[in-house]
């Protein structure tokens, strides 16, 4: 699950408000990543010193990062940066009230992407600790193998008719990066001129996929993907279509993955 607070909220009615606030935490994080660019309330009140901590499967995820950011006039500033140890945890300190974004991940895949505020004067509600999961959204394979694709839209029609008559496009030269995140263990491929890749012999459990470069038509930033290989999986092809986002103000690739 990805905890995140913050979407963009454009009208006025409370009964909304309230219902965009309730279901933010079960939406996907790639949705989320596109669309936090405001923050509702502040979001939940954090004393000046709190706890994170990160977990796997229930214990203890180490090495994921923890990243405290407020926003100025011209730019994004950091006001606090740490590395979960064996324990899973990070402890932030010293906090001056206002209101700041943290971001927890590890190699690139999110565990929480929220708004919080401190108060000059803390609240009975303000937390103190706050628990995060990561790695819940593996897509499952026998094998990972198959084809990257580029979605862009279909041209000679109107906006919307381009929209949704879309075109795949095979991404050529792309550099693909297999990680398992416990054990440290490391597989490389690269997408040839059908866009086809294919990782051989690779053990099972839990990858983050990292997808770089590469182009059909257009350049591409990177993106990433979490992989359960498994032999209990129902299929053994992956197909991976990156596009740029849309309905939302960030920037950057956008990497679906599906199996069949």
């Amino acid at each position: 699950m990805c905890f995140a607070l913050g979407m963009r909220y454009d009208g006025g009615r409370a009964l909304l408000k309230t219902a965009v606030a309730v279901l933010l935490p079960f939406l996907p994080c790639p949705l989320l990543a596109c669309s936090a660019v405001s923050c509702i309330n502040g979001g939940p009140e954090f004393r000046r010193d709190f706890t994170v901590v990160l977990k796997h499967e229930g214990k203890p995820l180490q090495g994921a990062s923890v990243e405290v950011t407020y926003n100025t006039e011209r730019s994004v500033a950091v006001r606090f940066y740490g590395v979960a140890g064996s324990d899973g945890t990070v402890r932030i300190t010293g906090l001056a009230p206002g209101e700041y974004w943290l971001n927890a991940e590890l190699l690139g895949i999110s565990a929480a992407y929220h708004c919080f505020h401190v108060s000059q004067r803390t609240s009975g509600n303000a937390k103190h600790r706050m628990t995060y999961k990561w790695g819940n959204f593996a897509v499952a394979t026998r094998r990972v193998a198959g084809t990257l694709m580029d979605s862009q839209p279909g041209t000679g029609g109107t906006p919307v008719w381009n929209l949704v008559h879309r075109l795949s496009l095979p991404i050529s030269g792309s550099k693909l990066i297999l990680q398992n995140p416990f054990t440290g263990a490391v597989f490389s491929a690269n997408s040839d001129r059908a866009g086809a890749f294919a990782f051989d012999d690779i053990p099972s459990g839990l990858y983050v996929l990292h997808v770089e470069g590469g182009r059909s038509n257009r350049d591409f930033d990177t993106a990433d993907k979490l992989v359960r290989i498994t032999p209990t999986a129902k299929g053994d092809t992956l197909l991976l279509t990156k596009s740029d986002p849309g309905g939302g103000s960030c920037g950057g690739t956008i990497l679906e993955l599906a199996t069949k």
